[in-house]
């Protein structure tokens, strides 16, 4: 971690992702504080960010470009947790566990991470504590949000897995246009998102093409029909009834 510098930390103030940061949820002064303290680096396309087994050292934001965070088992097969896009924090979990990271995290395409390291963080935390609570909501909504994972892994179909990941890695500058798109995002990828084997995943997006609620180019995916979209991925929600 100690190849995180000051000097390529991103400003928060005209970030335009701020708005979705947790950092948007702080007072004016920790607000000043936590923008003069991290630290930042650039990282390449699939470069560790950390590995399994390793000690959590600080928490990261995602400021520009995506991160996977994923398991493997024996075989080599991935299995994807979360992917973090801008404005998103991660390691948090495993950092306030005090356990190591059961985890692996690498960048998706040029990454920039801002870093907090623990010292830092703690001498933050006492400086301004109304923060333990904004953390306290980001861990309990993110447990929720896993669960809801869970529970869609076990009962929904296949399309609507499928439906779910797609909506869940718009892109953030297209996500409020008429054709929202998907960019960089592999059909094994997705496969390790929705645990679904790369054939039903093949066969989803094909079938999803054909009925013209998407469109697939050589490195997007278009959205076509999002209000179908996100009937398919959840067909039993209530605003859609």
């Amino acid at each position: 971690m100690n190849r995180f510098k000051k000097d390529q930390a991103p400003d928060c103030g005209p970030c335009r992702f701020k708005a979705i940061c947790f950092y948007s949820r702080l007072d004016p002064q920790a607000q000043k504080a936590w923008n003069q303290l991290k630290t930042g680096r650039k990282f390449a396309d699939d470069e560790a960010i950390y590995n399994e087994a390793q000690v959590p050292q600080g928490i990261f934001t995602v400021c520009k470009g995506r991160t996977k965070i994923f398991s493997t088992d024996a075989k080599g097969q991935q299995m994807i947790t979360w992917i973090r896009h801008p404005g998103e924090t991660f390691g948090h979990i495993a950092f306030f566990s005090g356990k190591e990271y059961f985890c692996n995290s690498r960048a998706m395409g040029d990454t920039i991470l801002s870093f907090m390291d623990s010292k830092t963080l703690e001498q933050f935390l006492t400086d301004h504590p109304k923060t333990y609570k904004v953390l306290l909501h980001k861990i309990a909504t993110e447990m929720r949000g896993l669960q809801l994972k869970l529970k869609d892994t076990a009962y929904k179909p296949a399309r609507s897995k499928v439906a779910r990941a797609l909506i869940n890695a718009i892109s953030f500058k297209s996500k409020d246009t008429a054709n929202p798109a998907i960019h960089g995002l592999k059909r094994t990828e997705i496969a390790e998102i929705t645990g679904l084997a790369l054939e039903t995943v093949v066969r989803t997006l094909a079938e999803l093409e054909k009925r013209s609620v998407i469109k697939r180019e050589v490195k997007s995916i278009k959205i076509l029909d999002h209000k179908t979209l996100v009937r398919i991925a959840d067909p039993h929600a209530k605003a859609l009834e």
